[in-house]
Protein backbone atom coordinates (compact mmCIF):
# COMPACT_ATOMS: atom_id res chain seq x y z
CA UNK A 1 0.00 0.00 0.00
CA UNK A 2 3.08 2.04 0.65
CA UNK A 3 4.21 1.62 -2.40
CA UNK A 4 1.14 2.41 -4.29
CA UNK A 5 1.26 5.98 -2.49
CA UNK A 6 4.79 6.68 -3.38
CA UNK A 7 3.89 5.82 -7.06
CA UNK A 8 0.87 8.52 -6.87
CA UNK A 9 3.06 11.01 -5.41
CA UNK A 10 5.77 10.71 -7.56
CA UNK A 11 3.35 10.94 -10.40
CA UNK A 12 1.11 14.15 -8.61
CA UNK A 13 5.06 15.98 -8.81
CA UNK A 14 5.25 14.31 -12.25
CA UNK A 15 2.38 16.07 -13.32
CA UNK A 16 3.26 19.36 -11.54
CA UNK A 17 6.68 19.46 -14.17
CA UNK A 18 4.75 19.12 -16.91
CA UNK A 19 2.88 21.15 -16.57
CA UNK A 20 5.73 23.94 -16.49
CA UNK A 21 7.61 22.15 -19.27
CA UNK A 22 4.14 22.79 -21.36
CA UNK A 23 4.44 26.02 -20.34
CA UNK A 24 7.73 26.36 -21.59
CA UNK A 25 6.78 24.79 -24.54
CA UNK A 26 3.97 26.84 -25.29
CA UNK A 27 6.15 30.22 -24.57
CA UNK A 28 8.94 29.13 -27.43
CA UNK A 29 6.59 27.49 -30.17
CA UNK A 30 6.01 31.44 -30.64
CA UNK A 31 2.86 32.13 -28.23
CA UNK A 32 5.50 33.96 -25.69
CA UNK A 33 4.01 36.53 -23.09
CA UNK A 34 0.64 36.14 -24.42
CA UNK A 35 0.44 33.43 -21.76
CA UNK A 36 0.70 35.81 -18.93
CA UNK A 37 -1.14 38.76 -18.17
CA UNK A 38 1.96 40.73 -18.60
CA UNK A 39 1.19 43.95 -20.12
CA UNK A 40 3.66 47.17 -20.81
CA UNK A 41 2.29 48.43 -17.25
CA UNK A 42 2.38 44.94 -15.30
CA UNK A 43 6.05 44.01 -16.23
CA UNK A 44 5.92 41.76 -13.38
CA UNK A 45 3.39 38.58 -12.34
CA UNK A 46 2.86 35.90 -10.37
CA UNK A 47 5.85 34.30 -11.61
CA UNK A 48 8.16 36.75 -10.17
CA UNK A 49 5.77 37.19 -6.89
CA UNK A 50 6.45 33.35 -6.68
CA UNK A 51 10.41 33.70 -7.31
CA UNK A 52 10.29 36.65 -4.54
CA UNK A 53 8.33 34.15 -2.15
CA UNK A 54 10.72 30.93 -2.78
CA UNK A 55 13.77 32.89 -2.79
CA UNK A 56 13.22 34.86 0.19
CA UNK A 57 12.20 31.64 2.26
CA UNK A 58 15.45 29.66 1.41
CA UNK A 59 17.54 32.58 2.53
CA UNK A 60 15.70 32.32 5.71
CA UNK A 61 15.55 28.99 5.79
CA UNK A 62 20.19 29.40 5.65
CA UNK A 63 19.63 31.65 8.98
CA UNK A 64 17.86 28.27 10.63
CA UNK A 65 20.01 26.09 9.54
CA UNK A 66 22.83 27.98 10.32
CA UNK A 67 21.94 28.35 14.25
CA UNK A 68 23.39 25.13 15.42
CA UNK A 69 26.79 26.29 14.08
CA UNK A 70 27.20 30.12 13.83
CA UNK A 71 25.05 31.04 17.09
CA UNK A 72 25.86 28.10 18.76
CA UNK A 73 22.69 27.07 19.91
CA UNK A 74 22.85 23.16 19.78
CA UNK A 75 19.33 22.33 20.41
CA UNK A 76 18.20 22.82 17.06
CA UNK A 77 20.87 20.58 15.64
CA UNK A 78 18.43 17.76 14.76
CA UNK A 79 17.23 20.28 12.09
CA UNK A 80 20.48 21.56 10.36
CA UNK A 81 20.50 18.27 7.61
CA UNK A 82 17.06 19.00 6.61
CA UNK A 83 16.68 22.99 6.70
CA UNK A 84 19.97 22.71 4.86
CA UNK A 85 18.55 20.24 1.95
CA UNK A 86 15.31 22.22 2.27
CA UNK A 87 17.26 25.34 1.13
CA UNK A 88 18.82 23.99 -1.70
CA UNK A 89 14.74 22.18 -3.02
CA UNK A 90 13.41 25.97 -2.02
CA UNK A 91 16.07 27.97 -4.52
CA UNK A 92 15.28 25.85 -7.07
CA UNK A 93 11.67 26.24 -7.07
CA UNK A 94 12.72 29.87 -7.31
CA UNK A 95 14.97 29.35 -10.12
CA UNK A 96 12.22 27.73 -12.33
CA UNK A 97 9.71 30.64 -11.77
CA UNK A 98 12.22 32.94 -13.23
CA UNK A 99 13.46 30.72 -15.94
CA UNK A 100 9.53 30.54 -16.79
CA UNK A 101 9.17 34.16 -16.45
CA UNK A 102 12.22 34.90 -18.89
CA UNK A 103 10.38 32.76 -20.98
CA UNK A 104 12.73 31.01 -23.13
CA UNK A 105 16.12 29.32 -22.50
CA UNK A 106 18.33 31.76 -24.85
CA UNK A 107 16.74 34.45 -22.70
CA UNK A 108 18.36 32.99 -19.59
CA UNK A 109 21.75 32.23 -21.38
CA UNK A 110 22.06 35.82 -22.93
CA UNK A 111 21.55 36.95 -19.24
CA UNK A 112 24.52 34.93 -17.74
CA UNK A 113 27.27 35.64 -20.07
CA UNK A 114 25.72 39.18 -21.34
CA UNK A 115 27.05 40.89 -18.33
CA UNK A 116 25.82 44.12 -17.80
CA UNK A 117 28.15 45.64 -14.85
CA UNK A 118 25.86 48.11 -14.16
CA UNK A 119 22.43 46.02 -13.89
CA UNK A 120 21.78 45.25 -10.55
CA UNK A 121 19.53 42.44 -11.45
CA UNK A 122 22.52 41.05 -13.00
CA UNK A 123 24.41 41.21 -9.72
CA UNK A 124 21.56 39.88 -8.61
CA UNK A 125 21.70 36.81 -10.18
CA UNK A 126 25.00 36.29 -10.04
CA UNK A 127 24.63 36.38 -6.14
CA UNK A 128 22.31 33.79 -6.04
CA UNK A 129 24.53 31.75 -8.39
CA UNK A 130 27.11 31.97 -5.53
CA UNK A 131 24.24 31.05 -3.18
CA UNK A 132 23.37 28.14 -4.89
CA UNK A 133 26.67 26.79 -5.21
CA UNK A 134 27.54 27.61 -1.14
CA UNK A 135 24.24 25.49 -0.05
CA UNK A 136 25.28 22.56 -2.23
CA UNK A 137 28.73 22.75 -0.43
CA UNK A 138 27.59 23.38 2.89
CA UNK A 139 25.15 20.90 2.70
CA UNK A 140 27.86 18.30 1.58
CA UNK A 141 29.91 19.46 4.62
CA UNK A 142 26.62 18.58 7.01
CA UNK A 143 25.93 15.19 5.01
CA UNK A 144 29.75 14.17 5.44
CA UNK A 145 29.15 15.22 9.58
CA UNK A 146 32.05 17.64 8.65
CA UNK A 147 30.73 21.00 10.66
CA UNK A 148 32.80 23.91 9.38
CA UNK A 149 31.80 26.94 11.45
CA UNK A 150 33.36 29.12 8.59
CA UNK A 151 31.13 27.86 5.65
CA UNK A 152 28.44 27.77 8.09
CA UNK A 153 29.36 31.68 8.76
CA UNK A 154 30.02 32.51 5.36
CA UNK A 155 26.20 30.82 4.05
CA UNK A 156 24.78 33.10 6.83
CA UNK A 157 26.12 36.25 4.79
CA UNK A 158 25.29 35.62 1.34
CA UNK A 159 21.57 34.37 2.57
CA UNK A 160 21.30 37.91 4.26
CA UNK A 161 23.30 39.55 1.35
CA UNK A 162 20.61 38.18 -1.16
CA UNK A 163 17.53 38.81 0.71
CA UNK A 164 18.97 42.54 1.58
CA UNK A 165 19.61 43.00 -2.23
CA UNK A 166 16.19 41.49 -3.27
CA UNK A 167 15.03 44.63 -1.03
CA UNK A 168 16.99 46.94 -2.66
CA UNK A 169 16.22 45.52 -6.31
CA UNK A 170 12.49 46.57 -5.77
CA UNK A 171 13.28 49.86 -3.99
CA UNK A 172 15.82 51.09 -7.08
CA UNK A 173 12.50 52.67 -9.34
CA UNK A 174 12.62 56.09 -8.29
CA UNK A 175 9.14 55.98 -10.21
CA UNK A 176 7.94 53.93 -7.76
CA UNK A 177 8.04 54.92 -4.13
CA UNK A 178 6.25 52.37 -3.13
CA UNK A 179 8.73 49.71 -3.24
CA UNK A 180 10.39 51.51 -0.22
CA UNK A 181 14.19 49.93 -0.44
CA UNK A 182 14.86 50.88 3.46
CA UNK A 183 11.73 49.19 4.58
CA UNK A 184 11.98 46.18 1.91
CA UNK A 185 15.66 45.90 3.52
CA UNK A 186 14.55 44.98 6.94
CA UNK A 187 11.05 43.34 6.03
CA UNK A 188 12.69 40.84 3.45
CA UNK A 189 14.97 39.26 5.57
CA UNK A 190 12.13 39.02 8.53
CA UNK A 191 9.22 37.89 6.63
CA UNK A 192 12.20 35.16 4.94
CA UNK A 193 12.99 34.10 8.21
CA UNK A 194 8.93 33.42 8.73
CA UNK A 195 8.73 31.38 6.00
CA UNK A 196 11.30 29.52 6.62
CA UNK A 197 10.35 28.69 10.04
CA UNK A 198 6.43 27.94 8.81
CA UNK A 199 8.50 25.32 6.42
CA UNK A 200 10.38 24.09 8.86
CA UNK A 201 7.84 23.21 11.16
CA UNK A 202 5.60 21.97 7.97
CA UNK A 203 7.91 20.00 6.36
CA UNK A 204 9.52 18.18 9.58
CA UNK A 205 5.96 17.08 11.24
CA UNK A 206 4.73 16.31 7.81
CA UNK A 207 7.55 14.02 7.88
CA UNK A 208 7.21 12.58 11.08
CA UNK A 209 3.57 11.60 10.52
CA UNK A 210 4.22 10.07 7.34
CA UNK A 211 7.21 7.96 8.40
CA UNK A 212 5.18 6.50 11.80
CA UNK A 213 8.19 8.52 13.41
CA UNK A 214 6.43 9.54 16.97
CA UNK A 215 8.02 12.46 18.57
CA UNK A 216 9.93 11.77 21.20
CA UNK A 217 10.49 14.04 24.11
CA UNK A 218 13.43 15.94 22.57
CA UNK A 219 12.04 16.29 19.38
CA UNK A 220 8.41 17.59 21.09
CA UNK A 221 10.09 20.84 23.03
CA UNK A 222 12.06 21.53 19.78
CA UNK A 223 9.52 22.36 17.79
CA UNK A 224 7.35 24.18 21.17
CA UNK A 225 10.52 26.18 20.59
CA UNK A 226 10.26 26.59 16.85
CA UNK A 227 6.58 27.22 17.03
CA UNK A 228 7.76 29.95 20.21
CA UNK A 229 9.71 31.53 17.79
CA UNK A 230 7.77 31.21 15.00
CA UNK A 231 4.83 33.56 16.75
CA UNK A 232 7.52 35.82 17.67
CA UNK A 233 8.43 36.47 14.22
CA UNK A 234 5.02 36.26 12.89
CA UNK A 235 4.04 39.44 15.68
CA UNK A 236 6.89 41.42 14.32
CA UNK A 237 5.73 40.42 10.20
CA UNK A 238 2.50 41.86 11.39
CA UNK A 239 3.73 45.13 13.23
CA UNK A 240 5.73 45.90 9.97
CA UNK A 241 2.42 44.78 8.29
CA UNK A 242 0.55 47.37 9.77
CA UNK A 243 3.11 50.12 9.95
CA UNK A 244 3.95 49.81 6.19
CA UNK A 245 -0.18 49.81 5.89
CA UNK A 246 -0.46 53.11 8.23
CA UNK A 247 2.38 55.01 6.14
CA UNK A 248 2.36 53.83 2.81
CA UNK A 249 -1.88 53.31 2.46
CA UNK A 250 -4.03 55.14 4.75
CA UNK A 251 -1.92 58.17 6.33
CA UNK A 252 -0.69 58.74 2.98
CA UNK A 253 -1.51 61.19 0.54
CA UNK A 254 1.65 61.40 -2.00
CA UNK A 255 -0.20 60.74 -5.57
CA UNK A 256 2.72 57.68 -5.85
CA UNK A 257 1.39 55.89 -3.41
CA UNK A 258 -2.38 55.35 -4.73
CA UNK A 259 -1.64 51.90 -6.34
CA UNK A 260 -0.95 50.28 -2.87
CA UNK A 261 -3.97 52.52 -1.24
CA UNK A 262 -5.80 50.78 -4.32
CA UNK A 263 -4.18 47.38 -3.38
CA UNK A 264 -5.56 47.51 0.34
CA UNK A 265 -9.34 46.44 -0.94
CA UNK A 266 -7.62 43.72 -2.76
CA UNK A 267 -8.46 40.22 -1.70
CA UNK A 268 -4.37 39.28 -1.84
CA UNK A 269 -3.53 42.06 0.92
CA UNK A 270 -6.81 40.47 2.93
CA UNK A 271 -5.85 37.10 2.11
CA UNK A 272 -2.43 37.89 3.52
CA UNK A 273 -3.32 39.99 6.46
CA UNK A 274 -6.09 37.55 7.68
CA UNK A 275 -5.33 34.38 6.53
CA UNK A 276 -1.19 34.85 7.00
CA UNK A 277 -1.29 36.72 9.75
CA UNK A 278 -4.23 36.92 12.26
CA UNK A 279 -5.45 33.80 12.35
CA UNK A 280 -1.81 32.19 12.56
CA UNK A 281 -1.20 34.44 15.17
CA UNK A 282 -4.94 33.12 17.05
CA UNK A 283 -3.83 29.70 16.90
CA UNK A 284 -0.12 30.14 18.41
CA UNK A 285 -1.43 32.36 21.05
CA UNK A 286 -3.24 29.77 22.39
CA UNK A 287 -1.21 26.98 24.32
CA UNK A 288 -3.38 23.98 24.02
CA UNK A 289 -3.58 24.72 19.98
CA UNK A 290 0.74 25.69 19.95
CA UNK A 291 1.06 22.29 21.44
CA UNK A 292 -0.88 20.02 19.41
CA UNK A 293 1.19 19.43 15.88
CA UNK A 294 -2.04 20.00 14.16
CA UNK A 295 -1.90 23.65 15.64
CA UNK A 296 1.70 24.10 14.54
CA UNK A 297 1.04 22.43 11.03
CA UNK A 298 -2.10 24.76 9.98
CA UNK A 299 -0.54 27.95 11.36
CA UNK A 300 2.32 27.21 9.42
CA UNK A 301 0.23 26.21 6.00
CA UNK A 302 -1.39 29.93 6.58
CA UNK A 303 1.10 31.23 7.01
CA UNK A 304 3.09 30.18 4.06
CA UNK A 305 -0.49 31.03 2.29
CA UNK A 306 -0.64 34.30 3.36
CA UNK A 307 3.13 35.39 2.50
CA UNK A 308 2.64 34.19 -1.31
CA UNK A 309 -0.17 36.42 -1.37
CA UNK A 310 1.49 39.16 0.58
CA UNK A 311 4.45 39.10 -2.51
CA UNK A 312 1.97 38.82 -5.03
CA UNK A 313 0.29 42.32 -3.66
CA UNK A 314 3.73 44.09 -2.82
CA UNK A 315 4.74 43.36 -6.61
CA UNK A 316 1.18 44.27 -7.98
CA UNK A 317 0.97 47.64 -5.69
CA UNK A 318 3.81 49.44 -7.40
CA UNK A 319 2.92 48.93 -10.81
CA UNK A 320 -1.13 48.87 -10.74
CA UNK A 321 -1.10 52.37 -11.27
CA UNK A 322 0.10 53.78 -14.74
CA UNK A 323 2.80 56.43 -14.79
CA UNK A 324 4.59 58.10 -17.14
CA UNK A 325 4.11 58.15 -20.94
CA UNK A 326 2.44 54.72 -20.76
CA UNK A 327 -0.10 55.92 -18.61
CA UNK A 328 -1.96 57.67 -21.58
CA UNK A 329 -5.11 56.39 -22.40
CA UNK A 330 -5.40 54.24 -19.42
CA UNK A 331 -7.53 53.89 -16.61
CA UNK A 332 -6.79 55.02 -13.35
CA UNK A 333 -5.73 51.70 -12.11
CA UNK A 334 -4.70 48.29 -14.31
CA UNK A 335 -6.56 44.86 -12.96
CA UNK A 336 -4.86 41.80 -12.71
CA UNK A 337 -6.11 38.16 -12.26
CA UNK A 338 -3.00 35.27 -13.00
CA UNK A 339 -3.88 33.10 -16.15
CA UNK A 340 -3.88 29.69 -16.07
CA UNK A 341 -0.23 29.20 -17.71
CA UNK A 342 1.04 31.72 -14.68
CA UNK A 343 -0.80 29.41 -12.26
CA UNK A 344 1.08 26.61 -14.11
CA UNK A 345 4.19 28.26 -13.21
CA UNK A 346 3.82 28.20 -9.38
CA UNK A 347 2.20 24.67 -9.41
CA UNK A 348 5.25 23.29 -11.01
CA UNK A 349 8.17 25.27 -9.06
CA UNK A 350 6.00 23.61 -6.20
CA UNK A 351 6.59 20.43 -7.92
CA UNK A 352 9.92 20.78 -7.98
CA UNK A 353 10.30 21.68 -4.58
CA UNK A 354 8.75 18.69 -3.27
CA UNK A 355 10.20 16.02 -5.96
CA UNK A 356 14.16 17.35 -4.61
CA UNK A 357 12.77 17.50 -1.29
CA UNK A 358 11.03 14.07 -1.31
CA UNK A 359 14.61 12.71 -2.92
CA UNK A 360 16.75 14.19 -0.77
CA UNK A 361 14.23 12.60 2.42
CA UNK A 362 14.41 9.13 1.06
CA UNK A 363 18.05 8.97 -0.31
CA UNK A 364 19.80 11.23 2.26
CA UNK A 365 18.78 10.48 5.80
CA UNK A 366 17.57 13.88 6.48
CA UNK A 367 16.98 13.00 9.73
CA UNK A 368 20.64 12.55 11.12
CA UNK A 369 22.27 14.72 13.15
CA UNK A 370 26.15 15.98 12.77
CA UNK A 371 28.00 15.43 15.43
Amino acid sequence: MKSIKVQLWYGLLGLGILLGLLTAYRVLIGTGFVLYAKTDILVWTMPIAAYVFFSLTSSGLAFVSSIPVVFGIKRYQPLEKRTAFLEIAVLMAAFTCLLLHLGSPWNAIYFLFSPNLSSPLWWLGMLYGLYLIVLLLSFRKIHKAQVSKGLGIFTFIIAMATSTALGWLFGLPDARPVYNANFLAMYFPLTGFGSALAAVLLFSLAYHHYAKIPLGEGDSNLYDDLSKLFGVVTVLTLVFFIWRTIVGGVSASAVELAGFRHMLGSGWYHLALWVGLVIPLVLIAMPSVRAATWGKVTSAALFLVGMFAGRLEMVLSGLVMPTGPKAEGQPPFVSYWPTIWEVFVFVSALAVLLFVYTLGESKLKLSEVSE
